[in-house]
């Protein structure tokens, strides 16, 4: 296994940097990067908490209407035991829904995203079908609809709830899209999104070189998400979209986080594999103007660091 900062001479950037392009853009929180390395996990979830404190405090909802919907990414399983892990992906969502429910969030406002669709109980409890690692590899536009009638079915047995989306990998960057479609909705029309957080997403597109990591997790792939991806990455024009995005979701009082490891060797693959030609894509996981915009880094094995 390969330790990610052993022995190399780290990038330049503080162990944790937040920055925030709408409120103060000096603000910044450091950690060691010794205690980083003993705890990712438990850093990511405390990283992901103090985002969602920033990013709701400005919402004033009634007790109870707030949902944060947690959507795993590529390659990814779920069962009667929650959504598996990956040989890249752990289930880092359970460690967040416990320091939330820490600070008093109520578990029963934590759901699940599921690729396979769901439905709401007679309770009003969201109950997640179970999905396989292949049903991830979808075109966005197919994954919306599963994820846009979740929205629809839990709203209607919830009446004003207000959704947060957290997504991490293909998840951070299906969320962003949904957040993006739901500024462009009339207001009639509104699925009720008002915070968005991206953890690790590959926002801006990535290289073809990364599907020699994915090719690692064991799926029957068809490479259509993989392929999206790619495509966005060689778009010129996805810069300016996501430009026109991002500033439609402020406006519309959708605020977005970005949160990503810039030691992650997914999208930053030379740094665990140096010697190659890999493309670093580490700032695929980044939008300028995000409310809040969270770089760090988090030393660990090089398959555990996306």
């Amino acid at each position: 296994m390969l330790e990610a900062g052993s022995g190399d001479t780290p990038p330049t950037h503080p162990a944790s940097d937040i920055r925030s392009s709408r409120a103060d853009p000096a603000s910044s929180i450091q950690r060691p990067a010794s205690a980083l390395k003993r705890r990712p996990f438990r850093t990511l979830a405390a990283l992901a908490l103090m985002t969602l404190v920033l990013l709701t405090a400005g919402g004033c909802f009634p007790r109870g209407s707030r949902v944060v919907i947690f959507v795993q990414g590529i390659y990814t399983s779920y069962d009667a035991n929650g959504t598996q892990e990956t040989v890249l992906e752990g289930q880092r969502f359970n460690v967040i829904k416990n320091a939330f429910v820490a600070k008093g969030y109520d578990r029963s406002a934590l759901l699940d995203f599921s690729y396979a669709g769901g439905s709401v109980g007679l309770d009003g409890t969201w109950l997640p079908r179970p999905y396989s690692c292949d049903q991830t590899d979808r075109f966005a536009a197919d994954n919306l609809v599963v994820l846009e009638q979740m929205l629809r079915d839990y709203a209607k047995a919830h009446h004003n709830t207000h959704f947060t989306l957290v997504g991490h990998s293909l998840g951070g960057y299906l969320a962003f899209l949904e957040g993006a479609r739901d500024a462009q909705r009339p207001d009639g029309d509104k699925l009720g999104i008002d915070a968005v957080v991206t953890i690790d997403a590959p926002l801006q597109g990535a290289d073809a070189d990364k599907k020699v990591i994915l090719d690692l997790v064991p799926c029957d792939k068809t490479y259509r998400a993989g392929a999206e991806i790619v495509g966005q990455k060689l778009d010129p024009g996805t810069p300016e979209l996501r430009r026109t995005q991002t500033d439609a979701m402020a406006q519309h009082g959708i605020r977005l986080a970005t949160l990503g490891n810039l030691w992650d060797c997914l999208w930053n693959t030379g740094y665990c594999l140096p010697g190659g030609t890999w493309v670093d894509d580490s700032g695929t996981q980044f939008l300028p103007g995000a409310s809040i915009e969270n770089a760090y880094t988090i030393p660990s094995g090089a398959l555990f660091s996306h």
